[in-house]
């Protein structure tokens, strides 16, 4: 007998053992993915991890349902990285497998409802009970979903239970199909025919106008077969004039498979590199013959990307594959549209933006014999299987998108990758203007190669950066709205010269909160400890952290008197004051609001390409690897928020993101310019970023993370405890601590509140770990898991619910 040890896509820890019946004997390997029975009668998929012969003897085993995807099989190389992250990140291996799986391969069964033939006694039954009984027809399943959904309720279960027990009804666990095919209707010919039989049709249907031009317009095209769909829409055709051709035998439709994928793209001609682009190339193959990873430091607009596509030509030449990383979906959609040109139908896209049925056809073709060669993607790409991954290059690899906040695994996308690399004997190359004080230092330690490139590419220099002193001008009431004087003048001079702008601020909707004018009174969430933004367009205010929505009260429910007053504007605000202030230009905004429509983020994306937008908004979006060539002035409306964030990275982040927005402006032609508004002219980080040298910033800063066993000089953990109830909340919290500080002493910090102490009615108290060098990470892990069994295991806790996240 043969079993099989699986991991469910479920939050429990450990493998569980099932039996391989006879009948899938030799089909079930390691990386199968099967459908197994789990708790009762529940179905769930899971990944085969390992085939044996050592039957369980604690406890009976049950037999394994089916494979659940033929055609999907995982390596080892993949189920060793899966388990890697496991323990690396605390997930459970059954969150990793849930992260990395697309929807469509996580079957799970669901309870599906019938009512049976005999007699209703309507007198005992309460009303939910009638109503489901009136809505179930015998034969015919419906999921409890459903049910719920018609009664209105959240949970139905008791309500069916009593209708088990009469026996009114009988219940099932039902399993739909998982992957389906795309099809679509494809016009043919009925069957061959001679021109002198077409004529004869053609004669045959004068009486027929509707079907006689559309056979003469199947004709004059000279189609041999088409999409049903595009062809009636395309020539304003009927479905009906279609049909009478099928019945005559001249025509047929018929359902064919096609790939939802889209590689659309003919193979062009590499750019030609500068001679610094060419000498990085060469350093970066040098550094390849000793060194797993290399550091990529090229100002913006130096061509780190066309570097990057030469060194991917030679690993597809070679039979390799290759992993492009980005940090946002909003990135990939002017890259795919480069790498297509050069590698035309090799590049695949991988992104949690795809339909999950999409998403499903490509693990699907990379588990096949004809994978694509380049796959370009964000962080959740490293759990794509990869047969002969060569290369792996995350771009922007400083960006804080790589990091999984929730939910399990918090992993880091770019240390994951390069985790990834090394399982598979593949090297990696990181990129960015401002590198990750992590990569920067093992790049200076010599662990990582490092590349530079200084210049920007084609002679193009880098912009002026100014700064904008908020704190006098509005001394001197010489705003206007959200824009210093400096700004607006900037803004005129570009404009009249028929150039474009971006302003970055990096807040979403109207205001980030709004005050009573009378009382002082902030509206907050009911449910979190975090005040409402304001959406002006939608007149709500909205919650970030829980989703909630409440109306924009016309006066202050504190007072009764006062009205709100907006404070801190956000993007939308701000696309007000420009057209107030510019209303002959055409201003368009791009933030998490608009990408999420992927057909509008595309319409704006377009036409700031082709000059169709004066004025472009935006988030943290507009930031990244962008390249607009009109682009000749960046405004940054509120530095000092990103600046004064409470948390040790800060500058370093601000640092990099005012880099990376200012590298928008001046990419070709003249040198652009950077306003920067800030009411805070003396701190030192606007200093060294005028100066422009990254390693004098990062060595200034370096020393005070020293100091305090900040990254990269120590490691983090941060472990988070939320419950309902604030006093069992700071009993878990202490506890924890003190038996911690025990073993670790001061490398316990906390607890503490952290900046929004209530997430969803849930209170929150955080312990930050700080793990120097010579101590082991692993050991610190293994005590964790210790501690999190005793606080699970003590009933007075109830629901306390623990999150760890090792680097923060």
């Amino acid at each position: 007998m043969q079993y099989a040890d699986v991991i469910v896509p479920l939050g429990v820890e450990g493998t569980f053992t099932y039996l391989v019946p006879d009948a899938l004997a030799g089909n079930v390997t390691a990386g199968t993915l099967v459908l197994v029975p789990f708790v009762g009668n529940k179905k769930y998929t899971a990944i085969v991890l390992r085939v044996h012969g050592e039957c369980p003897v604690e406890y009976s085993v049950k037999p394994i349902e089916g494979i659940a995807d033929e055609q999907v099989r995982l390596s080892p190389v993949h189920l060793q990285f899966l388990l890697w992250l496991s323990k690396y990140y605390m997930a459970s291996p059954g969150e990793v497998m849930r992260a990395a799986l697309p929807v469509v391969f996580r079957l799970e069964s669901y309870t599906a409802i019938t009512r049976t033939e005999k007699n209703v006694d309507y007198s005992i039954l309460s009303e939910n009970e009638r109503i489901v009984l009136g809505f179930l027809s015998p034969g015919e399943y419906v999921s409890l979903k459903e049910v719920e959904q018609y009664l209105n309720i959240k949970n139905g279960m008791p309500v069916v239970k009593s209708l088990l027990a009469k026996h009114y009804v009988r219940v099932k666990e039902k399993v739909d199909e998982a992957f389906r095919e795309k099809k679509v209707a494809m016009i043919t010919w009925g069957r061959a025919f001679s021109d002198e039989e077409l004529g004869r049709c053609l004669d045959g249907l004068k009486r027929a106008p509707a079907q006689h031009k559309m056979l003469c317009i199947w004709i004059e095209q000279g189609l041999k077969e088409a999409e049903r769909s595009g062809f009636l829409a395309k020539n304003g055709l009927s479905a009906a004039a279609l049909k009478g051709l099928c019945e005559r035998g001249i025509l047929r439709v018929e359902e064919q498979v096609v790939s939802r994928l889209s590689s659309q793209g003919e193979q062009g001609e590499l750019t030609v590199l500068s001679s610094e682009q060419v000498d990085a190339l060469n350093r970066i193959r040098h550094f390849y013959l000793g060194k797993e990873c290399v550091l990529l430091k090229g100002v913006t607009s130096s061509g780190k990307t066309e570097v990057y596509i030469h060194l991917i030509k030679e690993y597809l030449q070679a039979g390799k594959q290759v992993l492009y990383m980005l940090p946002e979906i909003a990135l990939t959609y002017q890259i795919v549209k480069r790498l297509r040109n050069v590698f035309g139908e090799q590049v695949g896209l991988y992104h949690s933006g795809m339909p999950e049925q999409m998403r499903a056809e490509l693990w699907r073709k990379q588990c096949g014999t004809s994978p694509f060669g380049l796959i370009l993607g964000v962080r959740s790409s490293v759990f794509l299987p990869f047969a002969q991954l060569g290369l792996v290059i995350v771009d922007e690899e400083h960006d804080a998108s790589y990091k999984q906040k929730e939910p399990a695994p918090r992993y880091q996308g770019r240390d994951a990758a390069i985790m990834l690399a090394k399982m598979s004997g593949a090297k990696v190359l990181l990129g960015s203007a401002t590198p990750s004080f992590e990569s920067y230092q093992h790049a200076v330690a010599g662990k990582y190669g490092l590349v530079e490139l200084k210049h920007r590419y084609g002679g193009a220099l880098m912009p002026e950066m100014v700064l904008a002193d908020l704190k006098e001008y509005r001394r001197k009431k010489m705003m206007k709205g959200s824009f210093s004087p400096l700004l607006v003048r900037e803004m005129e001079r570009v404009l009249q010269e028929h150039k474009q702008v971006i302003l970055f601020q990096n807040r979403r909707g109207y205001s980030s909160y709004v005050q009573c004018e009378q009382c002082g009174s902030i509206p907050k969430c009911p449910h979190c400890d975090v005040s409402l933004t304001y959406y002006k367009q939608r007149n709500v205010l909205a919650c970030r952290y829980c989703g909630a929505v409440v109306s924009m009260p016309f006066s202050c429910p504190e007072c009764g008197t006062g009205h709100y007053q907006v404070r801190t504007p956000g993007t939308e605000r701000v696309e007000e004051e420009v057209k107030h202030l510019f209303p002959e230009c055409v201003v368009a905004r791009i933030d998490l609001d608009v990408a999420g429509s992927k057909a509008r983020f595309a319409r704006v994306m377009d036409d700031f390409e082709q000059q169709k937008i004066d004025v472009l908004i935006g988030t943290q979006m507009v930031s990244k690897g962008l390249d607009f060539e009109h682009v000749k002035l960046v405004g940054v409306i509120d530095a000092d928020g990103m600046v004064n964030f409470p948390d040790f990275r800060a500058e370093e982040r601000a640092y990099c993101m005012l880099s990376q927005v200012g590298g928008r402006s001046g990419r070709k032609g003249g040198r652009g310019k950077v306003v920067i508004q800030t009411a805070n002219l003396n701190n030192r980080l606007y200093g060294m970023l005028l100066e422009g040298n990254y390693h004098d910033f990062f060595t200034c800063l370096s020393e005070e993370r020293q100091w305090f066993v900040y990254p990269p000089f120590g490691r983090l953990i941060q472990v988070e405890l939320r419950h309902k109830d604030v006093a069992v909340l700071r009993n878990a919290a202490n506890g924890l601590a003190g038996r911690l500080r025990q073993k670790l002493g001061k490398r316990v910090c906390g607890p503490a509140v952290p900046e929004v102490g209530k997430i969803n009615e849930a209170y929150r108290l955080v312990l930050l770990l700080k793990i120097e060098p010579a101590t082991s990470c692993s050991a610190v892990k293994a005590l964790l898991k210790d501690e999190f069994v005793l606080l699970r295991q003590n009933k007075m806790n109830g629901t306390l619910r623990i999150i760890c996240d090792v680097d923060p």
